[in-house]
């Protein structure tokens, strides 16, 4: 990545907000290329068209820059309250995996490493920034989902974004499953598990559980 120029030719000097977000778009490809360890900071400095002083001043450590661009896949932006009734059901989940799958299928690298956080002796705090988006996400699946959040449909969530991390590792890592099959197996999945998750067939939900 070269230093943006004007219309003269002439290189055009970054405001503070510009630099920071030039320094994550080439560490977001960088990481996504490579494995943690093959990424220098003499890379990401050449990456972002600026130098290892700036990416220090900006990011500290080559590791702070990294969690931030990993943090960035827990990030999802809440439901609006005035477009529940249009953002919810199974279409609405199956375009929200089918587009999150989309960013992952950008940045395989970084999704593996998340997904081998789970493995004993991980990094922990990579680890705690896999929990931050893995939380992130049961709260908006429940939303599309129109499911209560509780302890107990949170715990079932987690179980499916246990199996979820398997399919991912067969899609990305072994190429045994394709996309499409991974978002509708997770689909699938979802749909499958709701009904039960509201208390419905088996009783075996929250509700069912009052009942």
């Amino acid at each position: 990545m070269v230093q943006p120029e004007d219309a003269s030719g002439r290189r055009v000097r970054l405001d503070a907000g510009d630099r920071r977000e030039s320094i994550l778009v080439g560490a977001r490809r960088l990481f996504a290329e490579r494995p943690y360890s093959e990424v220098s900071t003499t890379d990401l400095a050449e990456a972002a068209g600026t130098t290892r002083t700036n990416l220090h001043y900006y990011f500290g450590t080559k590791r702070a820059l990294y969690l931030e661009v990993v943090r960035e896949f827990g990030r999802l932006p809440e439901l609006p309250a005035d477009q529940a009734g249009r953002t919810t059901g199974e279409r609405e989940l199956h375009r929200l995996i089918g587009r999150w799958l989309g960013v992952l299928a950008e940045h395989p690298q970084t999704i593996l490493t998340l997904v081998e956080t789970w493995s004993p002796g991980a990094d922990p705090e990579v680890a705690e920034v896999f929990r931050e988006g893995a939380q992130a996400w049961q709260a908006r699946l429940l939303a599309v989902l129109e499911i209560p959040d509780t302890g107990h449909t949170r715990a079932a969530l987690r179980a499916f974004q246990g199996m979820a991390g398997v399919a991912l590792e067969e899609w990305l890592r072994f190429g045994r499953l394709t996309g499409p099959e991974v978002q509708q197996l997770l689909t699938s999945t979802l749909m499958a598990m709701a009904p039960v998750l509201r208390g419905g067939p088996g009783g075996t939900g929250a509700a069912g559980r009052r009942g």
